[in-house]
């Protein structure tokens, strides 16, 4: 299906179940093409015809504008990601909106969330319809989150990041080990040195590796 036509399914479907409600809301209501020109946002958008847009990498957007709070819904990248997102006045962050309702303790805190490789028009519907929901649900905390809520929502970030890194350092530690492993033992113990010396101090590595290790640092 060509990128015009998957917009086009994707404007039908948001003009059909989010504007209605945000309208109420008094939201302003844009679309287009992002610029991509700020970090941590929100970016300018360009209105463009769909027939404009071709298949290199795009990110199009229907953002939602009240008061303080800015909510978007992008669509695009190399996965077809519809994606939402939630800007705050005098906040220079941008948040998920599943991060403010993990916060405020929300049990389907994934509502408001889109999907990766939408690229069928039933799925790109009940995504879109799902939001909705989520939206007439929620739209009150959302736009409106406490103090509490959002250093709540930075307090659990950072806890991901943390976990997020001690994780790869895990992954790169027993990655490492299997490597050095094959390296010693097919008679390298100085690749096997290099391999293994990042993780020397880390308490969770081997016996076996710190064994190697010791025994690589000796032949080197």
């Amino acid at each position: 299906m060509k990128t015009s036509e998957l917009l086009s399914i994707l404007d039908d479907a948001v003009n059909e179940y989010i504007c209605p409600f945000m309208a109420t809301q008094g939201a302003h209501y844009t679309k287009g093409l992002s610029n991509f020109d700020g970090y941590p946002g929100p970016s300018s958008i360009s209105p463009r015809k769909l027939s404009e847009v071709d298949n290199s990498l795009f990110w199009w957007v229907h953002r939602f504008e009240k008061r303080h709070t800015t909510f978007e819904i992008g669509y695009g990248d190399r996965e077809l990601l519809i994606e939402t997102m939630l800007y705050y006045k005098g906040i220079k962050d941008h948040f998920n909106p599943w991060e403010i309702l993990e916060a405020a303790r929300v049990p389907d805190k994934l509502i408001v969330t889109g999907e990766m490789w939408v690229h069928a028009p039933d799925f790109m519907k009940r995504i879109i319809i799902r939001i909705s929901e989520g939206l007439i649900k929620h739209w009150g905390l959302l736009s409106s989150p406490s103090e509490e809520v959002i250093d709540r929502a930075l307090v659990l970030r950072g806890k991901r990041m943390v976990f997020a890194q001690e994780e790869q350092h895990r992954q790169d530690r027993e990655s490492a080990c299997i490597k050095a492993s094959a390296a010693f033992h097919a008679g390298d113990p100085i690749q096997a040195f290099r391999l293994l010396e990042p993780f020397e101090h880390d308490k969770e590595l081997a016996r076996s590796s710190k064994m190697i290790l010791d025994i690589a640092r000796k032949r080197t």
